[in-house]
């Protein structure tokens, strides 16, 4: 292989791609990129796998000498590249060396055969959606906070997909709170529904790989994977199999107490009330009555917070727990200028919903 490519766009497509290379693995190659220079297509590809999610970034401001593959180090190659101060940089393979040649600079990575990397046949079926970028990335950036990072119920590491028709649904907990998002498709292959659980690193993955707003992103569903196409990225995943919670059941009803907070004025409130809670005091009491609000807490060894508001509210006197760090995550995320809060008593889950399509589930906590 020998070819001369952006430094700058090899070192985002190798950055990216390098986002799901595992720390630790038995399996070194894991820890590598493939580069693979395609003649025909006039075109770089750098892929990454690590058994479970692969990543391909395609990068066309190339110019191929000779076509080839190179299996090296991702961190080593995209430290390379970061330190460097080159327009453009040369890369060539022979056997299983990749040479990385700048103006004033030669570097030579030891690798791996490239016939030893592991091969992800992407998903083939009728399942496909497809999903305008600024629709897709506004969702997942509203519910993939909610999923859980390390739970024993496998399932609650993803985020539920829920399509029908042309209308898509996300849903993520991690058992102590819930968010939801609605959101339109741009096209469908055919009437139907579908779910799935997809893993919280392809959610990851997607937001960070979608950047023009107005881009159709396809995405197809096939046996226990996924696919989503971009214009420059493939990224496929292996499902998540499990049962996901009856999220339908967690989101109360009935509640006889509801007032609107502008999002500024209340993430405001919440966050100095944290300030003087811990790891062992993490609540933050909230007691209602007739135009006020009272957000207070208090850690032994720090001492006590009280901020008071005045609000729109006139449902009767009530008190309510919440871990802040639960609502300041959500009021980061929502894109609406005004949250819609219900709630009960203290004993019973809080709905926050922001616009049509995003509500927020969350339970409460004794103060």
């Amino acid at each position: 292989m020998n070819v001369k490519c952006s430094r700058t766009a090899l070192f985002e497509a190798v950055q990216l791609a390098s986002s799901i290379v595992p720390v630790r693995t038995p399996k070194p190659i894991l820890q590598c990129a493939k580069i693979v220079a395609d003649e025909k297509n006039s075109q770089l590809t750098v892929e990454t796998s690590d058994n479970e999610v692969t990543v391909k970034h395609v990068i066309t401001q190339v110019q191929i000498a000779a076509a080839g593959a190179a299996v090296v180090p991702a961190d080593r190659i995209a430290a390379i590249l970061r330190e460097s101060q080159d327009e453009t940089i040369q890369l060539e393979v022979e056997d299983a060396a990749c040479e990385v040649i700048g103006g004033d600079s030669r570097f030579r990575i030891y690798g791996h055969d490239p016939d030893d990397f592991p091969v992800v046949n992407a998903p083939k079926g009728d399942s496909g959606i497809s999903i305008k970028a600024d629709v897709l990335k506004s969702m997942i950036h509203r519910v993939s906070f909610a999923a859980s990072r390390e739970s024993s119920r496998y399932a609650l590491n993803g985020v539920l997909w829920e399509q029908n028709g042309k209308k898509l649904r996300m849903v993520a907990t991690d058992g102590r709170r819930l968010a939801q998002v609605d959101g339109d498709l741009a096209k469908v292959e055919k009437d139907m529904e579908q779910t799935a659980i997809v893993p919280i690193k392809v959610m990851t993955l997607l937001e960070r790989v979608v950047t023009d707003p107005d881009e159709k992103i396809e995405v197809g569903f096939s046996g226990n994977q996924v696919l989503v196409r971009t214009a420059s990225a493939e990224i496929t995943g292996t499902l998540i199999q499990g049962r996901f919670p009856k999220y339908q059941d967690v989101v109360p009803s009935g509640c006889d107490k509801s007032v609107d907070f502008q999002v500024e004025a209340i993430q405001s409130a919440v966050r100095r009330a944290a300030l003087l809670t811990n790891e062992q005091s993490r609540g933050v009491a909230l007691a209602f009555s007739t135009g006020k609000l009272q957000l207070t807490s208090s850690t032994p060894e720090m001492g006590e917070a009280q901020i008071n508001m005045s609000i729109d509210y006139d449902d009767g006197e009530a008190e309510i727990g919440f871990n802040p760090q639960y609502i300041l995550e959500m009021l980061r995320v929502v894109d609406a200028e005004q949250i819609h809060f219900e709630f009960s008593d203290g004993k019973k889950p809080g709905l926050i919903r922001a616009g049509k399509d995003f509500l927020y589930v969350v339970m409460p906590v004794t103060v």
